[in-house]
């Protein structure tokens, strides 16, 4: 018996990122230092020097096991050189991806819905000590294309 997906599985990740790379509000924060699972070598610098990026990274992208759905969850950090900076950051982020529904990206994905699902903890990095402040965001989304 054959699997339930017949094609390849997409992946949500890009799409995540080019939502918030293209938002104007997150763009006047950040530029565009949204960063896939690690920071970019130029994003770390000392505590005089700080800039702000954001990194999202994949926690779970399961697919469901009966339909090609994946209710897909990522980390955000939002790192700025104040907490109130990083603040403003984790809005932008919120305004852009809560509670935003169907889309079809030009991969041929489909986002079914957005949402935040934990959020606004401050932390330090333990390395750089550059504030930050995470959270989780949910993606729906298809598994395969929608035509």
């Amino acid at each position: 018996m054959s699997g339930m997906l017949t094609e390849p599985q997409l992946d949500p990740f890009g799409a995540l990122l080019t939502e918030l790379r293209d938002d104007l509000d997150v763009g006047l924060l950040v530029g565009d230092r949204v960063r896939g699972s690690k920071p970019s070598p130029g994003d770390v610098r000392g505590p005089k020097d700080f800039v702000s990026f954001i990194v999202i990274s994949a926690l779970s992208v399961p697919i469901h096991p009966r339909v090609p759905v994946s209710w897909a969850e990522y980390g955000v950090r939002c790192y700025a050189p104040t907490f109130q900076a990083a603040w403003a950051i984790w809005g932008a982020v919120v305004k852009t991806l809560h509670v935003v529904g169907p889309r079809v990206k030009t991969s041929g994905l489909g986002i079914y819905r957005t949402a935040i699902l934990t959020g606004g903890e401050e932390v330090e990095d333990p390395d750089t000590k550059q504030p930050y402040v995470e959270g989780t965001v949910q993606l729906i989304a298809t598994a395969q294309v929608v035509t």
